[in-house]
């Protein structure tokens, strides 16, 4: 688009007649795809805080837009008129005989068009024996992160904080404890706060543990190391305890004399020639004095980027919608009627086409439903106050229609006033689902297909709708990725189910706040059935409230003693594995018994029944202990639905996956409910293929009741329209993770009341409904109001990349205006865990490498590893494991009634020991299969060798995506695009290559396996191999015992999840930050030989020479 309007000319003098200063430009290159380019152009003028974007192929029309939207942006400010500007006219424009068809016109960048497709066994009674409560704890007290927190641990914070108390006149640590987990497997989550005095800030903390005991440790220590940060406290000055480690027998290496000769042929030509004798020992005696320590691994660095100056915090930009400007693509729209086409003759074609539809037969059918919807009473009080307030609060209850009609409100009324093109909704919902089944509810009622008027952008598929006069649904996550471009042309923003206070949507209500502050003509509107209507108001300030009542019927609510009671319920005689032996205990079995009964949580509410109940309900509630699901009792409920005689769909809440596996398999056995003719039984999670997640919203066959098991996916937005029932279990599962020890858990907690809420909600969409809640009345009046945030329980590294890189400013200011703030020591982790594998510099800017790692969506550990992997021409082989492991995407099917991979599903680890490897090979044949023979044969293969195919499609599509991402920054596609690797080479140097990679990238994730399930992880602390592990097999002899994992999660014990084994080589290169050499020598050791103690815990036997050569390279592997 040429500058035939004179738009450059037209700035540059309104500044210099205004005595500003003259415009300056500066340009950018995205790669849009194979050999395409795009050039972006911003635009800045001293005095001004707007940044005009402009955005092309060719770097002329790119500097012609930016000039163009800062001159819209000195308009909307007052500084200019309309009628100034230069018209937007073209050629096409003048020499078309008639207005194109808008409505169905697509932008020149591909985004526009539908895009669906862009996108056996060890023995178990020795298990039992080996699980060790103090193991565990032992476990818990690692600590990888003292030394950036003043060296304040676990063994010394306590002491601390009582003196810091006592010396500031306050009251003793107050500490509130909550059970986590079912009585098998307990945990402890333990909050307490702390008033810092010279800082005047109130600190909190929120740590779990497997006891209270550690859990409260670990809350004290929080706590302190806070206090350091805020300068309360000074740094520990004592004498750090020295761990004890279990002796480990020394692993020999030894090079191959040529590869040692090439290896200081490469040293010499790098100049990195390292000192090949060990120090003198300093000493008298060896028999008086102690081993003495040098660390061989010294670090520098051979190149490094220069730092970036610290900048100044800013905005994400805004703007109305603008003339030649698509907001979901965030691109000038080159080619097409919207290109050159204003506003105002873009509403009247859409107001011409809006009257036609509205008068449609098939549209006033559908608008005779939606106006049966409680908010429909609403829609003029709605719109007026979004159009009198910058922020609206709308609370209705769970099926009162929000979700679907607002958005639709604020669209029509735009479309009927003929200003439908200054109208662009985004509406985000928590997760993909919602999301996509949203969008073709509402573009149904529309009588549109998807990608009209209405359109989604989720991870790995997205539909847009038109640029102009449109609506798009899209994920918390998506909308932060999108905020890098800004928001511009974006009129009003949805924020649904407010309520759901994940890490997206805490982080995504600050950009918000501010940007509303900047912007007065940006309406946002934040939705839920439970919304806590003051935290926002006091958060934003001035806000409006409409409160929207009725649901479409009434529910009618039932608790665990009214189940029993209605359904005459007789808890089963368990046959537990304990009665099996007789009734006789283990020593295990004793202590876990004294533990459990030491540390059971204060309340069992199952033994508080109500006194107008039966004694045999009592007697009932009694056997049934709290947290576990009795399938008998959901089976009970389930007989006494249809005897009822009332029509509809059921819908159970489970806590997970497994869950609902194990039920389902309860349910297809049962004599009444397995008779598929009379019951269909469905899934609804995440790990459901799409198809299959479709079925749940079809009425189920004539004759036959639909079972719906499902986690909280179905408690927000999706509605399934003939529940009438819900059987909610009260469970949710949810993961916490603890950086000091790197340990991931995943805990079965009790839902909030507000969780309850939204699942009763869900019944009594077509007729009167019943929720039946598998908890006490008691229990229910302890619930927590609201679920914790998950920024207060969850890894902030990933946040902190996306503050950076939308140019937020500094880290720790940023996250200080969360409506509730994380604890500053887990920020200040993020920060350093960043700055140690290079992705923030000195000033804590994003280097090349974070700037990578901020736009891929994988955990940033994974990514850098990818990135380093296409050194090496590894990076579709990495792309595919780092996506698994970033996802958590289990490849390999395993019934609820195995615990353990077949002996078929090992064999894909082709004797490597790796978790990762199998699960590449697996890939590889899958994909093989189905590019070659179709998608038939690759379901069959699946099918015969135990695969997940839709784990397998959903790895596939974020692999390319990922790969996608990285030609769009330059990668080479030589690199990303690497033939399969052959497993049957069992010599094959790439299963080298990929377990260097690993080891680079699951630092500090090493263990040592020492027999059967037995490892060593960080410390010489015990762990299990998971169960679901290719090495979890009898007899199990790996070459080295050293391995890397993925994740190390606590369960009754401390498992390690997806391991591969490495070479002590590898060890040496990428999987230590320390490496002792111990100058006394043991007697079974050659003279020219000792001992490398790497991070203090795992001993190797080499010669001083190999291990300063091995070590030397560690630099230039760094600077790579």
């Amino acid at each position: 688009m040429a500058d035939t309007e004179g738009i450059k000319m037209f700035l540059y003098t309104y500044l210099q007649k205004n005595h500003k200063k003259l415009p300056e430009y500066s340009f950018k290159q995205r790669a849009v795809g194979r050999g395409h380019l795009r050039f972006i152009c911003e635009l800045r003028v001293d005095g001004f805080s707007y940044v005009g974007i402009g955005n092309s192929t060719s770097k002329k029309d790119a500097q012609t837009n930016s000039a163009r939207d800062f001159a819209n942006f000195l308009v909307r400010e007052g500084l200019l008129k309309q009628s100034d500007l230069p018209s937007l006219i073209s050629d096409y424009e003048l020499n078309s005989t008639e207005v194109a068809d808008v409505s169905h016109a697509s932008s020149s960048t591909a985004d526009t068009q539908p895009n669906g497709q862009t996108a056996e066994i060890s023995d178990d009674s020795y298990i039992s024996r080996i699980i060790d409560k103090a193991k565990l704890e032992e476990a818990e007290e690692v600590d990888l992160t003292a030394d950036i927190h003043g060296g304040w641990s676990m063994e010394n914070s306590k002491c601390r904080l009582n003196e810091y108390l006592q010396h500031t006149k306050q009251i003793p640590l107050n500490i509130r404890y909550t059970p986590v987990g079912p009585e098998h497997n307990r945990s402890f989550v333990a909050e307490a706060r702390v008033f810092a005095k010279s800082s005047r800030k109130e600190l909190y903390a929120r740590e779990n543990g497997s006891t209270k005991v550690m859990a409260s440790r670990a809350c004290c220590l929080s706590l302190v190391r806070q206090l350091f940060h805020f300068g309360e406290i000074e740094a520990f000055s004592g004498e750090r305890k020295k761990k004890k480690v279990e002796q480990l027998v020394p692993i020999p290496v030894e090079l191959d004399p040529e590869i040692d000769n090439r290896l200081h042929a490469m040293l010499e030509s790098l100049n990195l020639v390292p000192i090949l004798t060990p120090p003198p020992i300093q000493g008298v005696d060896d028999q008086a004095s102690p081993q003495e320590e040098h660390n061989m691994i010294v670090t520098y660095n051979i190149a490094e980027f220069e730092s970036k100056p610290r900048q100044c915090a800013q905005l994400v930009s805004w703007s109305p919608p603008i003339p030649n400007w698509n907001p979901w693509t965030a691109c000038n729209i080159d080619q097409g009627p919207e290109a050159y086409q204003s506003l105002t003759k873009i509403s009247q074609t859409f107001k011409r086409e809006y009257e036609e539809r509205i008068n449609s037969r098939s549209y006033i059918s559908i608008k005779s439903e939606c106006e049966a919807l409680p908010v429909a009473n609403y829609v003029n009080q709605i719109l007026n106050t979004i159009a009198k307030n910058q922020v609206t609060l709308i609370k209705g209850e769970t099926g009162c229609g929000k979700t679907t009609q607002v958005p639709q409100f604020i669209l029509d009324s735009y479309l009927a006033s003929g200003r439908g093109a200054e109208c662009t909704v985004l509406v985000t919902q928590p997760r993909r689902l919602c999301a996509i089944s949203l969008a073709e509810r509402v573009a149904s009622e529309r009588c549109e297909t998807i990608g009209v008027s209405v359109g989604y952008s989720v991870r790995f598929e997205t539909v847009h709708p038109r640029p102009f006069g449109s609506i798009l649904f899209c994920t918390i996550g998506t909308l932060c990725r999108k905020m890098e471009a800004g928001i511009r042309g974006i009129s009003h923003i949805i924020i649904d189910e407010i309520h759901e206070r994940d890490v997206n949507t805490d982080f995504m209500m600050i950009m918000i706040r501010d940007l509303v502050r900047a912007n007065s003509g940006l309406r946002v509107i934040l939705m839920s059935a439970t919304i806590d209507t003051s935290t926002f108001q006091d958060y934003f300030g001035k806000t409006a409230t409409v409160e929207v009542h009725g649901r479409t019927f009434s529910v009618q609510s039932y608790f665990l003693e009214d189940c029993i009671q209605m359904t005459n319920f007789v808890p089963p005689v368990q046959t537990t594995d304990f009665e099996k032996r007789g009734g006789k205990k283990t020593p295990m079995e004793d202590e876990d018994a004294a533990a459990a009964s030491a540390e059971a949580d204060d309340e069992n509410c199952n033994l508080i029944c109500p006194p107008n109940y039966p004694l045999s309900v009592a007697e009932a509630m009694r056997q049934l202990p709290e947290k576990e699901i009795s399938f008998a009792l959901i089976g009970s409920l389930l007989e006494h639905i249809c005897d009822m005689g009332i029509d509809g769909a059921v819908l159970i809440f489970l806590p997970g996956w497994n869950t609902i596996s194990l039920l389902r398999k309860y349910l297809e056995s049962h004599p009444r409910f397995g008779m598929a003719r009379d019951f269909l039984i469905l899934s609804l999670h995440s790990q459901v293929p799409r198809e299959d997640q479709k079925l749940v919203f079809r009425p189920a066959p004539r004759g036959a009741r639909k079972i719906v098991l499902s986690t909280n996916i179905s408690e927000s937005s999706i509605t399934i329209n003939d529940v009438v029932f819900v059987i909610d279990s009260c469970l949710a599962r949810v993961k916490m993770f603890t950086a000091r020890n790197n340990l991931t858990s995943y805990s079965t907690v009790w839902a909030s009341k507000t969780n309850l809420e939204q699942r009763r909600g869900r019944a009594g969409r077509v007729r009167a409904g019943f929720a039946y809640h598998l908890c006490s009345r008691a229990r229910f009046d302890r619930l927590e109001p609201h679920i914790t945030p998950e920024i207060l329980r969850t890894p902030l590294h990933e946040l902190a990349l996306m503050i950076k890189l939308l140019r937020l400013g500094d880290i720790q200011e940023f996250l200080r205006k969360a409506i509730i703030s994380p604890p500053l020591d887990a920020v200040i982790e993020a920060e350093h865990t960043l700055r140690e594998m290079k992705a923030l510099d000195t000033n804590d800017e994003l280097t090349p490498l974070g700037l990578i790692l901020a736009r891929l969506p994988v955990e940033p550990r994974l990514g850098r590893m990818l990135v380093f992997s296409c050194i090496f021409d590894l990076g579709g082989a990495m792309s595919v494991i780092a996506t698994q492991a970033s996802f958590d995407c289990e490849v390999f099917v395993m019934p609820p009634n195995r615990k353990r991979l077949s002996w078929n599903q090992v064999k894909f680890a082709a004797d490597t020991h790796s978790d990762h490897l199998a699960m590449l090979n697996a890939f590889q044949l899958w994909a093989s299969a189905r590019f070659g023979k179709g998608e038939e044969e690759a379901s069959l293969l699946c099918e015969d060798r135990e695969l997940n195919e839709f784990s397998l499609k959903m790895i596939d599509d974020a692999a390319s995506q990922i790969r996608n991402i990285l030609l769009n920054l330059n990668f080479p596609e030589s690199v990303l695009f690497t033939r399969p690797i052959n497993f049957r080479d069992r010599n094959s140097p790439k299963f080298d290559f990929i377990a260097a990679m690993l080891t680079n990238g699951l630092y500090p994730n090493i263990a040592y396996h020492t027999d059967a399930r037995k490892l060593l992880t960080a410390e010489g602390k015990f762990a299990l191999i998971h169960k679901g592990s290719v090495n979890c097999i009898k007899d199990t002899k790996p070459t080295f015992p050293f391995f890397t994992f993925t994740e190390k999660i606590r369960t009754q014990t401390i498992n390690c999840k997806s391991l591969t084994m490495i070479s002590p080589i590898h060890l040496l290169l990428f999987g230590c930050r320390r490496g002792v050499w111990l100058s006394k020598l043991q007697n079974n050791i050659k003279s020219d030989e000792g001992i490398v103690m790497i991070d203090d815990w795992l001993p190797v036997r080499i010669r001083y020479s190999t291990a300063a050569k091995v070590f030397a390279l560690r630099p230039a592997l760094d600077a790579l």
